[in-house]
């Protein structure tokens, strides 16, 4: 997992993807943040330090501390469904997160916001104050008002646009992210070498972690901590991305179908390949195919 989070680090921090970012808040006026996964690495802390300002809390006091209860269940939504998730923040303001995942491991999001979806008139104010009179910051009421004020206003049609968007960022970041990971060196160990090699004798067969935990004479449980360690990854997930590297090689036959492919890489069923691939490469297995067929008659073009 240390490689995934590194690549994300690297993301972060990129030059290029700062420039994308400000692009996106000066086509939209929406501010869009990079932020590390809340139960990852560094926690709040990390959250903090990305600039995320709801973290912060804008109406000042314990603010913050409602903010981040309400970013852990939107990530926690986002992350399990692989989708945009649009949330409310304690000012009653709208925020969009999306999540990023580099190597199948959920690294960090993508959040833009504060918007609002209407005018903040007495009936909306009178709700929020009464919630806010709930959460103890009754006095904060100037700051909601601020907050709306310096927020701009979307339709709804508008803010699926920004989600779509949004979407297609954190894909290409996870794309981006995958390719930095595979470039960064990793030792094998003996071990692991030994389960490689009989994983691709019989990678067409059903092989469970008790089965490959008696092959290299260990318990199920101590197998599970020991490859999870020299992994990063669970011996379920690794087996994923496994199947996931035969189906990119497979799809480069152009007049092999989609559900060929799902089946021969060691899928049961089409929705969960086309579920796993796009989470471990950052798009779908027709969207990979013709991106690679791109790349190809592109460089057929440069010779």
């Amino acid at each position: 997992m240390a490689r995934e989070h590194a690549a994300w680090l690297k993301l972060a921090h990129s030059a290029t993807v700062r420039k994308q970012q400000a692009a996106f808040t000066g086509a939209t006026e929406l501010p869009l943040t990079l932020v590390p996964t809340i139960g990852g690495m560094g926690g709040f802390d990390a959250v903090r330090s990305s600039g995320a300002f709801c973290v912060e809390g804008c109406m000042g006091e314990r603010s913050g501390e409602v903010c981040q209860q309400m970013l852990v269940g939107a990530e926690r939504r986002a992350a399990r469904n692989s989708e945009a998730v649009q949330f409310r923040c304690p000012a009653g303001l709208f925020k969009i997160i999306v999540p990023v995942f580099v190597g199948g491991q959920h690294v960090g999001n993508v959040l833009a916001g504060p918007f609002s979806q209407q005018a903040l008139d007495r009936g909306t104010l009178r709700r929020l104050t009464h919630r806010l009179r709930q959460w103890g910051l009754e006095k904060r009421l100037a700051g909601l008002r601020a907050s709306w004020r310096y927020s701009p206003l979307l339709s709804d049609e508008r803010s699926r646009s920004v989600a779509t968007l949004l979407k297609l960022f954190a894909d290409y970041l996870s794309e981006l992210g995958n390719q930095i990971s595979a470039r960064e060196p990793r030792q094998r160990s003996p071990l692991l070498k030994k389960i490689e090699a009989y994983l691709a004798e019989n990678q067409n067969r059903s092989i469970s972690t008790r089965d490959l935990a008696q092959r290299v004479r260990l318990s199920p449980c101590y197998f599970c901590k020991l490859f999870k360690k020299q992994t990063g990854l669970t011996f379920t997930e690794y087996r994923r991305r496994e199947r996931v590297e035969k189906a990119k090689r497979l799809l480069l036959d152009p007049y092999r179908r989609v559900s060929e492919v799902a089946f021969e890489a060691g899928f049961d069923s089409i929705p969960y390949f086309n579920r796993v691939f796009r989470r471990v490469v950052g798009c779908s297995p027709s969207a990979y195919r013709a991106s690679v067929a791109r790349t190809i008659q592109d460089k057929r073009l440069t010779i």
